[in-house]
């Protein structure tokens, strides 16, 4: 009961049936319409500097070669690329990675960017795919132009 009150969506007493386990869960992500923003889709890959996204397969390939992905990495990725060339809030990312607004206090994000910095840039702390715009978020460069965050930041000024 003290979950509920704290915000959970829904509990479940043990012992409990399996199978009313997965019809909560169902019911819960039908109410949040949450698409798992990591899940494979079928659509074309997308190709940006030397890389290539495989979306149905839930890859990444740097000049062929696969490069290995986490879950969160994956889901981050599929996120700025959707999003390319448009500053996304901490808010923004956070909201479509958990499917929930609201302010996070935690460094998971930071961490899911650092990761996939290290894995996307040459030199992760002069990014040119993943670029901090400094009191706004973040945004994502195919094209890989360093410096492409200070312009648009002074284009909006």
């Amino acid at each position: 009961m003290i979950g509920l009150e704290l915000g959970a969506d829904d509990y479940l007493a043990k012992p409990f049936d399996p199978r009313e386990l997965v019809a909560r869960i169902r019911s819960v992500m039908r109410r949040r319409h949450a698409a798992v923003p990591g899940a494979p889709e079928n659509r074309p890959p997308y190709r940006f500097g030397p890389f290539e996204v495989d979306f149905a397969a839930r890859e990444l390939r740097r000049a062929g070669e696969r490069v290995p992905l986490r879950s969160g990495e994956f889901a981050t990725l599929k996120i700025f690329v959707k999003n390319e060339m448009v500053v996304l809030t901490r808010s923004q990312l956070n909201e479509k990675l958990r499917g929930q607004a609201g302010s996070y206090r935690d460094r998971s994000l930071d961490v899911s960017i650092w990761r996939l910095r290290r894995l996307l840039e040459t030199d992760p702390s002069e990014p040119r795919y993943v670029q901090t715009v400094w009191g706004q978020g973040y945004i994502f460069v195919p094209h890989g132009e360093t410096g492409a965050a200070e312009r648009i930041v002074r284009g909006a000024c």
